[in-house]
């Protein structure tokens, strides 16, 4: 349990460095200073760096270790296309497992959103809409799927927003935000159908969205 704790310690340290671009993409992990800085052995950290290249946030060089993978649009866009049928199968599923409860935690989360977007903290919002979204897939109490979304969403780790007031990306955001509420509100309903469809217009719309952000260099690949 101890070991496993230290892997753990280590992946979401390099993690974190990563999201908050402490590590840029296609650096190299020296692997000897993490050790230095987290007082851990080397073995954590091998393992801690193994399991960052199966997520795929890190790729191996050989005879050079591990970089920071970048991601292209081109990935992103894949990775959109599969996430997005995935999510639409975990609230297939979802649908009629969500309770009263689930349902309020959503509402509240849509509301905690709008606020974190009026007032620019962007990086809140970015947490917030993973907690949104979590909440029926978790419900689906499918682990394997489960596993696959979260897996493949960790390759979006960099897609955090700059707490900058940039009036264009609280717009875009406050958009995102009305494709949220349809969506909890296809919940409420049950309707499936609708859910469906919208769920599919959300993903098409964060795919835009990101887009638009990243010609804007808010985003780094």
């Amino acid at each position: 349990m101890i070991y496993q704790s230290l892997k753990e310690h280590v992946y979401n340290y390099i993690s974190d460095e990563i999201k908050n671009k402490s590590l840029d993409a296609n650096e190299k992990i020296n692997e000897q200073e993490i050790c230095n800085k987290l007082g851990v052995s080397r073995t954590p950290v091998r393992e801690a760096l193994i399991q960052l290249s199966s997520d795929g946030l890190l790729e191996i060089t050989p005879r050079r270790g591990f970089r920071v993978k970048a991601l292209t649009m081109k990935e992103a866009q894949d990775l959109y296309a599969v996430i997005s049928n995935l999510d639409v199968m975990a609230a297939e599923i979802a649908i009629r497992k969500l309770s009263e409860e689930d349902l309020a935690q959503m509402q509240a989360l849509l509301e905690k959103m709008d606020d974190a977007i009026l007032r620019y903290e962007f990086r809140d919002y970015y947490k917030l809409q993973m907690d949104f979204h979590n909440i029926y897939i978790l419900r689906t109490d499918n682990q394997p799927l489960i596993d696959t979304i979260f897996r493949l969403k960790k390759r979006f780790i960099r897609q955090s927003y700059p707490n900058e007031k940039s009036n264009c990306v609280r717009d875009i955001l406050l958009n995102t935000n009305r494709e949220h509420r349809e969506i909890f509100h296809c919940f409420k309903e049950k309707n499936l159908d609708k859910l469906k469809r919208e769920l599919k217009q959300h993903w098409n719309l964060n795919y835009a969205e990101m887009d638009s952000l990243d010609e804007k260099k808010i985003y780094q690949e």
